[in-house]
């Protein structure tokens, strides 16, 4: 099993890196405005996920690291997900990919309770 979370640790991080660098370039800009959060979204949500992203990499060796990660970032999904359904009126199919990445961090965060490790 640990295995399997310290590959997903690896996943997770690489692509929290990537998309808080997105979101932190402006790229995505236009989907919190339509949204109608103010433009320091971007700002926070990017750093969340950059920071994210990198803990989760270095809890592959400081198990807290990850497990901070995991609230960190679920909770980011988890808003993300809400905020396109509720504020976006968008269907819950558009909201998927948050709602996976949410799951993927609760894995995490799950492993890193259950298994004493913190």
């Amino acid at each position: 099993m640990e295995i399997i979370i310290i590959i997903l640790q690896i996943i997770l991080g690489i692509f929290f890196i990537m998309t808080g660098s997105k979101i932190l370039s402006g790229a995505m800009k236009a989907d919190f405005s339509r949204l109608g959060y103010p433009p320091i979204f971007n700002q926070i949500t990017g750093t969340f996920e950059l920071l994210g992203g990198l803990a989760m990499l270095i809890g592959i060796f400081y198990g807290m690291f990850a497990f901070l990660a995991s609230i960190l970032l679920g909770a980011t999904m988890l808003a993300g997900a809400l905020s396109l359904v509720f504020l976006g009126n968008d269907p819950i199919k558009k909201a998927m990919p948050a709602i996976v990445l949410f799951i993927l961090n609760l894995i995490i965060f799950i492993y890193y309770v259950s298994s004493g490790l913190l």
